[in-house]
């Protein structure tokens, strides 16, 4: 947030620590009721019990729902992929909560695997952290110029 900031940018964030208690289908609502022109919900993912987390390479997605969504995507997507030393699970469709209910273009990003030692290491380490950030912040910007492109033309 800090860093969209700086860039100029206004950032609402619907909960600001893990013990804020917002349900998954106030967030986009709140989004839209104070005025967003994004939403981007950050997770970091998990699996079902059972499954093997060793069994394929696992890193950072970002899932989209609607159209209008794909583009905000993909450029979260190319950042993350630019920035971040984690395997590249995609950008991917997917009927998530968050990123359906959104009138707004709107993406939902797993940022690394907690159920993984080297990843939950690197989630609790500042520096690690400042470059989610940082990746996501460039993918914002890249999205809001190549929209300010597109209206120009």
């Amino acid at each position: 947030a800090e860093i969209l900031a700086r860039d100029g940018a206004v950032v609402l964030v619907t909960r600001s620590s893990p013990t804020d208690e917002v349900s998954l289908i106030d967030r986009p609502r709140q989004a839209v009721d104070r005025g967003a022109d994004l939403f981007v919900s950050l997770h970091n993912n998990a699996l079902p019990d059972g499954s093997n987390p060793f069994a394929k390479p696992r890193g950072f997605t970002v899932f989209y729902y609607h159209p209008h969504s794909l583009a905000l995507g993909r450029a979260l997507h190319a950042a993350y992929k630019d920035k971040l030393p984690l395997p590249d699970e995609g950008l991917q469709w997917g009927n998530l909560l968050v990123a359906r209910l959104s009138a707004v273009p709107a993406v939902l990003i797993e940022n690394a695997y907690m159920i993984l030692p080297d990843q939950e290491a690197r989630l609790n380490d500042p520096a690690f952290r400042k470059d989610l950030a940082q990746a996501a912040a460039a993918g914002l910007r890249a999205f809001v110029l190549e929209a300010g492109e597109k209206a120009r033309r």
